[in-house]
């Protein structure tokens, strides 16, 4: 079973698309926002079409059951080698070599004749040639409509983590030892401190008492 993103937080747990220089979030926040319109019961109308190759789209034969067997045709679009017009910011970070910066597609099932998309998958290379069945997933008319009503920095700042990257925050027993830790050597300090103090004071006190009048 694939399971079916309902919202931004399923999207977010997912790390679809992530870290750069993954293009899967560019992808998608495009498709979204270029590829389909959403009516009032649910309809994804198309707004480009896959069977003529724009953009890239070819056709997905789900030769390894990576999706539900389906009367309708698949079509995959992502392969930024064959990237056609997708525009700058999805392209942008293509390295031209085997790694992550070409790893995500969009699939989706797409029904011609009435110019709708069925359903829409994002996946990810688990090889050169095979995607990985663990982390692919159905996006909900729900989430794509989430999408439509975020400006793509806005959708790409939640979605990456940024802050949470830079900062890590710790467990309360592991800021607790250091607190104590801190305490403890502020007080070794003071005792040390007061030491010298009494060493000092004695010292004087006892030149005092034992120079010659």
């Amino acid at each position: 079973m694939v399971r079916t993103l309902k919202n931004l937080s399923d999207l977010k747990e997912t790390r679809f698309g992530q870290p750069p220089p993954r293009h899967g979030l560019s992808l998608l926040w495009w498709f979204a926002h270029d590829c389909v319109q959403i009516d009032s019961n649910g309809r994804m109308t198309a707004k480009c079409n896959p069977t003529n190759g724009t953009f890239g789209f070819k056709r997905f034969h789900n030769s390894d059951n990576l999706l539900p067997k389906i009367k309708l045709p698949y079509y995959e679009v992502g392969n930024l080698h064959n990237a056609g017009s997708l525009p700058d910011y999805v392209t942008e970070n293509y390295s031209g070599y085997s790694d992550s910066s070409n790893k995500d597609r969009i699939i989706v099932s797409f029904n011609s004749r009435l110019n709708k998309f069925e359903k829409i998958y994002v996946t990810q290379h688990s090889d050169k040639v095979h995607f990985d069945q663990n982390h692919t997933y159905c996006i909900s008319t729900d989430l794509l409509k989430e999408i439509k009503q975020l400006s793509r920095d806005k959708f790409l700042k939640g979605r990456t983590n940024r802050s949470e990257q830079l900062s890590i925050s710790m467990p309360p027993s592991v800021q607790r030892r250091q607190t104590n830790t801190c305490q403890s050597w502020k007080c070794r300090c003071a005792l040390i401190g007061c030491g010298v103090l009494i060493l000092l004071a004695a010292g004087v006190t006892l030149y005092c008492l034992l120079k010659p009048k």
